[in-house]
């Protein structure tokens, strides 16, 4: 009988678990952040706006003439989307610095790969987790003050002109997580220091928007504002929700665009199954 040499075969898993593999790693790194109590605060913390404009739509159902002062049209989830950009980037600070910081400190990160899981694993299973976390603070409780508008104003929100209200909810909640946790993600992959990974990517967005803020309101450089990923996410809300942009909306969209992909380049640059010392 012929005896045939064997090189080595990667062990790929049972069919159907090969498109969830990153899931144990999300549902992991989920568990050990929302255990930290610290951490939930954080969590209710982010959704005192949702209190805060619910309590305006009922004043406003029950007294129409405060609608020129506090208007509960579309502009409403617009504000509501843009003032949830700060808590995304407290949510990703504190729960996403470490998530692959600290595999490259400790030397997890090799111990993940020398299982059957891929780097596209790895990668969806940390994204997972900020996702997660994101959605939570931005598209769940937009959503759901969407409907309790729609049980306490039905006359207004069922007309057709606001219509597009919902999904331009969904389109400005899932470009906003998704583009602050992909980023987060890979400022997380430039450094084995959690803490410095968390500074340096709040630092990043904050003084950007710092930066674009002098820069237009005190100079007038208005080509400044895309160079602000905060005000790129303004800027889209603005053209979703029908409110004055100070910057082309596809400009915004292409400059995050670049963001999410240079960020992908660099998880893939960093995510490695080796480590190459010098």
């Amino acid at each position: 009988m012929p005896v045939y040499e064997q090189a080595y075969r990667r062990h790929q898993g049972r069919g159907p678990l090969r498109a969830v593999r990153f899931w144990p790693i999300t549902r992991e790194a989920l568990a050990l952040i929302l255990a930290k109590r610290g951490f939930l605060l954080l969590l209710g913390g982010a959704w005192l706006q949702f209190v805060g404009r619910v309590i305006q739509i009922f004043v406003v159902t029950r007294f129409p003439d405060a609608a020129r002062v506090v208007p509960i049209d579309g502009r409403l989830f617009g504000d509501f989307l843009n003032q949830q950009v700060f808590w995304t980037l407290l949510v990703s600070t504190f729960g996403g610095a470490g998530l692959v910081a600290n595999d490259l400190r400790t030397g997890a990160i090799l111990v993940y790969l020398s299982r059957p899981l891929t780097r596209r694993d790895y990668i969806l299973g940390k994204l997972g987790v900020l996702l997660a976390l994101n959605l939570g603070v931005t598209l769940l409780p937009a959503l759901l003050l969407y409907a309790v508008g729609l049980g306490l104003a039905p006359d207004l929100y069922l007309k057709r002109d606001l219509v597009w209200v919902a999904p331009a909810i969904v389109l400005q909640g899932t470009v906003l997580s998704l583009a602050v946790a992909l980023l987060a993600l890979a400022v997380s992959a430039l450094s084995r220091n959690a803490r410095l990974a968390g500074l340096s990517f709040f630092g990043l967005l904050a003084g950007l928007q710092v930066a674009r803020q002098i820069l237009v309101h005190v100079v007038g450089a208005e080509w400044a504002t895309p160079l602000s990923p905060w005000a790129n996410f303004e800027t889209i809300a603005a053209r979703l929700f029908g409110m004055p942009a100070r910057a082309d909306p596809l400009h915004a969209a292409a400059v995050l665009a670049l963001v999410m992909a240079a960020s992908l380049l660099v998880l893939r640059a960093r995510v490695r199954a080796v480590e190459i010392v010098r």
